[in-house]
């Protein structure tokens, strides 16, 4: 598999050996992907957290500039840093072209076959050979927020690059494709947590879970008293990394 080009904006990379593997740590590196199935570039934010092994997680999170200026990698630094959430890879992926600066977050969260195209043969092939090491569906967590959570989705039943998924106050009026894929997916399972606060996202909520109970899926729902905002999502944060880490008993 060729993968996409790249141009390593920033670097800073600490190795940490452990006994049978070796695992590159960065903390703030950023990679402009250049994408052939999507013809453009996309930046890439790459944090580990935390004493990181080969067991730690991938958490991708989609809006990825926009979730990191609203302060969700610092709470997740506090997260760690306290040891309330277990180390792990975050991976912010911008919507926002690296080099026109156009936002393509429409186009890529409306149910867009290339989105999960870019995913499945660019972005998380390319991300992980970065880190030195071969992950593993069980092991990567997807986080959307709003459109994001949409997309995210639409991934669960789409793609089976992932296991876990955070949906924050998903907004799914743009596009149902995704009921069709969920539906019909063979994806086993799966964890999924799903949020609404008050006033946000109520009316999406049912069909969603009602697909994913039909389908033997773990799931927790939680209606928070939040807003449709950065405050609202980075606040449970916490609750749903704890869940979609924790080991089905």
């Amino acid at each position: 598999m060729r993968l996409p080009r790249i141009l390593l904006f920033l670097f800073p990379m600490l190795t940490v050996v452990f006994a049978n593997c070796q695992i590159s740590a960065t903390d703030g590196e950023i990679l402009a992907v250049d994408s052939k199935i999507l013809s453009r570039s996309i930046s890439v934010q790459i944090n580990s957290l935390g004493p990181v092994s080969e067991n730690s997680p991938f958490v991708y999170i989609t809006d990825g500039r926009k979730m990191v200026e609203s302060g969700t990698l610092d709470k997740l630094r506090e997260l760690t840093g306290t040891h309330r959430i277990p180390a792990a890879h975050y991976v912010f992926v911008s919507s926002i072209d690296s080099r026109t600066g156009v936002d393509h977050r429409n186009e890529d969260f409306f149910c867009n076959p290339l989105y999960a195209q870019f995913f499945g043969e660019e972005l998380v092939p390319l991300v992980e050979s970065q880190m030195a090491v071969d992950s593993r569906p069980k092991n990567r967590i997807l986080i959307g927020i709003s459109f994001g959570a949409l997309n995210a989705a639409y991934f669960s039943g789409r793609t089976d690059l992932f296991s876990k998924y955070a949906l924050l106050s998903p907004i799914t009026y743009p596009c149902d494709a995704f009921l069709k894929e969920i539906a019909f997916s063979t994806n086993k399972s799966l964890k999924i947590y799903i949020s609404t606060g008050t006033n946000d996202a109520e009316a999406y909520i049912e069909p969603l879970k009602g697909l994913y109970l039909s389908k033997g899926y773990e799931l927790r729902f939680i209606k928070t008293r939040g807003q449709h905002d950065f405050q609202n999502w980075n606040g449970q944060l916490e609750t749903a990394i704890i869940f979609l880490n924790e080991e089905r008993k």
